[in-house]
């Protein structure tokens, strides 16, 4: 009699404990997670939530440093208590592992990302120097700006706007059998590439490396030449303008904030992830 009442005890328990797991409550410590330094996703997450912009507002110490948006993606899909930041070609690729939060109630979607309603955004961009471009960089360009292009954009995850944009007509473009080299951003390599395959194919004589080194490294390797083109995800600074680079945005990405799939937050403002990656919020209880 007795251990059937332990039983019936044990079971009430159990019940408890699921009827509270149920209830939507998320307590317990954040696991900051953050890029690290010359990550183009992480500078442009620091300009967009005002993180390390001053030395007032310095990155929590406990924040744990990843290398490579895939990487952020697989720890915060293996931890409950993580919260990171990704490209959205990332979550679209890995997004039925994780959750993406609303940002100030705004979903992070396409549409949101181009009429400007999603505000967590950052541009795709390619620079050069004028004196290290040829024939083979320009016939590139043209195809990432033209429907062709931006269709493998798209299809990527990349935020494009086609109005304006028209074929491309390899017929147009008589290359020299060439090899140059483009490098820069890990958050802009898989849309690099793809453009780069797709070019290839219309133009074998023509090979082209990518070296996925950072959007600071690719904006240095534009200027000095290292690189024929040069990848970054952010922003390009008034200080890197200065040496004469040219800048050409040929998509747009956003930074979506994601969460494992049992964390029952759906929506953070922008001054709540400012004070988690300050350090200010330091428990899940804090922004339920």
């Amino acid at each position: 009699m007795k251990r059937i009442k332990l039983l019936s005890l044990f079971m009430l328990g159990f019940a408890v404990f699921l009827v509270a797991c149920d209830s939507g409550d998320n307590t317990g410590a954040i696991a900051v997670v953050s890029r690290e330094e010359g990550s183009g996703a992480r500078g442009a997450f620091e300009e967009l939530v005002d993180v390390n912009t001053e030395e007032a507002n310095t990155m929590t110490d406990a924040a744990i440093i990843q290398s490579g948006n895939g990487v952020v993606a697989g720890f915060v899909a293996d931890n409950q208590a993580a919260i990171g930041y990704i490209s959205f070609a990332t979550f679209i690729e890995r997004g039925d592992a994780l959750v993406g939060l609303y940002v100030d109630g705004v979903e992070p979607t396409t549409a949101n990302m181009l009429s400007g309603a999603y505000t967590l955004v950052r541009p795709f961009n390619f620079v050069y120097m004028p004196e290290n471009i040829g024939i083979v960089e320009e016939a590139f360009i043209a195809f990432a700006a033209s429907t062709d292009g931006l269709a493998i954009l798209e299809g990527l995850g990349a935020v494009v706007d086609t109005s304006g944009a028209m074929a491309f007509h390899s017929s147009d473009w008589d290359l020299p059998a060439q090899t140059i080299a483009f490098g820069g951003s890990t958050s802009t390599e898989a849309t690099a590439t793809a453009l780069m395959e797709e070019f290839t194919a219309l133009f074998p004589q023509v090979e082209i490396t990518y070296n996925a080194s950072g959007s600071g490294a690719g904006i240095v390797g534009a200027q000095e030449g290292t690189y024929a083109l040069g990848f970054a995800s952010r922003e390009i600074r008034d200080t890197e303008l200065e040496s004469g680079i040219h800048v050409v945005q040929y998509c747009v990405d956003g930074i979506v904030i994601v969460v494992n799939p049992a964390n029952t937050v759906t929506n953070l403002t922008v001054e709540q992830i400012r004070a988690i990656y300050l350090g200010e919020v330091t428990d899940w209880s804090e922004v339920q």
